[in-house]
């Protein structure tokens, strides 16, 4: 499966929230979910942050693809950093999630999500592909 997220960054810290009721449950992530047919990935993106977090996406810079196999599945997932100006994001589905918050780059919430975890290190290192273990 093809996944897609995207990562907000705001003054040295990101939003995260808290999965539930799906793979990677009690793990911390971000906006992303699986590419719908004949979407664009940035279109995804910006799609699943509507859906989840009731924000608007404007610019998106694309951080890195991986090769992901954890939680059961198998996904090559693609993460953007994405500009929302100062719009708050909110728990849109709250089935999805369980809590929220934006946390300092250096003190972040334990376990990250794997494809966020990704996400952040290429935003720290510039790596931008994760070939999986």
């Amino acid at each position: 499966m093809v996944g897609v997220g995207v990562v907000f960054v705001r003054e040295d810290k990101v939003f995260l929230a808290k999965r539930q009721g799906s793979h990677g449950e009690d793990t911390w992530a971000s906006a992303g979910g699986h590419l719908e047919w004949g979407e664009s990935l940035e279109d995804c993106a910006r799609r699943e942050a509507w859906e989840e977090l009731g924000v608007r996406v404007g610019d998106l810079r694309f951080l890195c693809l991986s090769n992901i196999i954890a939680y059961g599945r198998h996904y090559v997932d693609v993460e953007f950093l994405g500009d929302i100006g100062n719009q708050e994001p909110r728990l849109a589905e709250p089935e999805a999630f369980s809590e929220s918050g934006w946390f300092p780059l250096d003190d972040l919430p334990q376990p990250l999500f794997d494809a966020v975890a990704y996400a952040l290190d290429s935003l720290r290192r510039g790596q931008n592909y994760y070939p999986g273990e």
